[in-house]
């Protein structure tokens, strides 16, 4: 049990960042190095790491705000940031930062990719003090770009990563936006073209984490190199391995999921060939140890945090449930697996995004399968499609529609059904009914079942119906027939479809968008890509496409409530207000 509590102890001391300095940390080190205890292995883990954490943060000094005029290197890919902006991860000299650009500016920005140089000219503003979003992404700063005076390709790895990246986009360029987004997301995490409707989906079924990259990917990618690499020498073997994987992390963009994966492919692909294998239990404490002490703000990464409780769920709890299960093994194995990912990663998804959603399971069960498929054709089939490109790239892509449709169909039709979620409480009952269970005495077994039966029934019972009033992101709904939503204030058409699903409300009839602007026309078309037709009112010189326009000294009565538009200088805006029996006699305010 040492390497995994030694991973733990790192674990704890990157978190909270214990340290005596580093003459202490040393000397625990040398004295657990010759004693071999495993309570002061354990001890010099967590001074070393936090020591070692704290000095990460130390040497975090942001340089002083002011011009910008040079290279920058692009570390992220270029994302959409409001109506007319994007936004972007960048290095600037030895120093991280994020880069804002806006109007025409956004446009030239958004056409370059990770790994690729751009002249800028900006200025720099250093992060507040106490901004740990930022400090965990190594960013001191921000830079506003103010020109954009020319771009350069990067270094060999991230130009032919970037080749790779235009080959697949290009070879899907036929399919329609949304299986696009979907191919995107399951084959190189890129989520920038996902609509609103899809992400809120595969939220609702809980399968958001087949849209990014993942260790699903890396395990595929090796399973794809076995039938090349099998009859080579070992160390060409190992060779080869470590170079796909340095490439695929590249193309991947350096994400928190994808290091712990291709960290512990690198471990036991390398252990294999020298002639030491290790489980998968060593492998994963391994690679949390080793990346925490290359990077100790990972452990403050969500994706990383998931990513890592997944694979740990997997490897201590799959085979053992699969063990006590009954039914054919394949069906056991697959349900074993998709049901430990999921009860190790709920305590932490309850705590960080709320309720988890109930379907997450079968939906996973349902959709699984197809992720395979998907990704392994999407890097043989997808380069050849990108090769050909024309009508072969749509032929080669038949089986990725028929595949991207069957995932996309199990997001939508489990985000179609109520929302049943489990809190806090019902995740931890379930771990105990696990626990019960895997105690493999037969005694318990109905204890377990009817834990398991009691939270299920709960949850269904607690399913929330819609109640009037403000739900948050700038919503407010009207519980009226017809039932009334109103747009109040700025938000993202993602939150938008969130916070109503949150709150049960499967009906819309009527949107009034009170001020008319391009945040309101995202959120509009999003509503009716969800609920159907849809009437929307605005205030004059909208953007809401298919909106109605009210104008000032008129009044419109939706059944029990009144929207007239008003004005604040020379903004116009619509406002709503409940109307009483007597004011709504006559259809009039």
């Amino acid at each position: 049990m040492t390497p995994h509590l030694i991973a733990v102890a790192v674990a704890a001391g990157s978190w909270w960042r214990l340290s005596g300095g580093p003459l202490v940390a040393v000397a625990a080190a040398l004295v657990a190095w010759r004693t071999r205890r495993p309570a002061l292995c354990v001890l010099a883990a967590v001074l070393l790491a936090g020591w070692w954490s704290a000095r990460a943060l130390d040497h975090f000094v942001p340089p002083a705000a002011g011009p910008v005029d040079g290279w920058v290197t692009l570390t992220s890919d270029p994302r959409p940031s409001g109506p007319v902006g994007v936004r972007a991860s960048a290095r600037w000299g030895s120093h991280r930062v994020s880069l804002s650009a806006h109007g025409p500016l956004a446009g030239r920005l958004d056409d370059r990719l990770a790994g690729e140089r751009v002249w800028i000219r900006g200025s720099f503003r250093p992060i507040r003090s106490g901004d740990d979003w930022a400090q965990w992404r190594h960013e001191v700063g921000s830079i506003s770009v103010n020109g954009i005076d020319g771009h350069a390709a990067g270094s060999p790895l991230s130009r032919a990563a970037n080749g790779l990246r235009r080959i697949l986009a290009r070879g899907v360029a036929s399919l329609d936006r949304d299986d696009r987004a979907i191919f995107s997301g399951m084959v190189l995490g890129d989520d920038r073209e996902q609509s609103a409707v899809v992400a809120d989906d595969f939220r609702a079924a809980g399968l958001g984490h087949l849209l990014v990259v993942s260790g699903q990917n890396v395990a595929f990618l090796i399973a794809l190199l076995g039938p090349l690499t099998r009859r080579m020498r070992p160390a060409g073997r190992l060779a080869i391995v470590l170079v796909v994987l340095l490439g695929f992390v590249t193309l991947t963009r350096f994400e928190a999921s994808v290091l712990r994966a291709t960290m512990m492919a690198g471990i036991s692909v390398g252990a294999a060939v020298l002639g030491g294998p290790v489980d998968g239990r060593r492998a994963l404490s391994a690679s949390v140890t080793i990346l925490l002490f290359l990077d100790p703000f990972l452990i403050r990464v969500v994706a990383f945090q998931l990513s890592v409780l997944a694979t740990g769920g997997i490897v201590w709890l799959a085979g053992p449930l699969a063990e006590r299960a009954r039914g054919p093994e394949l069906v056991r194995v697959a349900a074993a697996t998709t049901a430990s990912a999921q009860l190790a990663v709920s305590p932490l998804l309850a705590v960080v995004f709320g309720p988890v959603p109930l379907a997450a399971l079968p939906a996973n069960l349902l959709a699984g399968p197809a992720s395979g498929p998907i990704m392994m054709w999407g890097w043989t089939g997808g380069l050849l499609a990108g090769a050909l490109g024309g009508r072969p790239a749509s032929w080669i892509h038949v089986p990725t529609v028929l595949l991207v449709r069957w995932v996309r169909a199990v997001a939508h039709v489990t985000a179609s059904g109520p929302f049943v979620t489990v809190g806090i409480i019902g995740i931890v009952a379930l771990m105990v009914a696990v626990g019960l269970l895997l105690t493999g005495r037969r005694y318990v077994r109905p204890i377990a079942g009817v834990i398991a039966a009691v939270v299920l029934i709960g949850a269904w019972v607690a399913v929330p119906g819609p109640e009037p009033g403000s739900l948050g992101s700038g919503l407010v709904l009207h519980t009226t027939t017809p039932v009334v939503l109103e747009l109040d204030g700025p938000r993202r058409s993602r939150d938008v479809l969130e916070t109503l699903r949150h709150a049960g409300v499967r009906r819309i009839d009527v949107v009034v968008a009170s001020d008319g602007d391009r945040a309101d026309a995202d959120a509009v078309m999003a509503l009716q890509a969800r609920f159907g037709d849809i009437e929307v009112v605005a205030p004059p010189l909208h953007r809401v496409p298919t909106a109605s326009s009210l104008h000032p000294g008129m009044a419109l009565q939706i059944g029990s409530v009144i929207v007239e538009p008003t004005t604040d200088g020379e903004t116009a805006r619509l406002t709503v207000r409940s109307c009483t029996d007597r004011s709504c006699q006559d259809g009039a305010p």
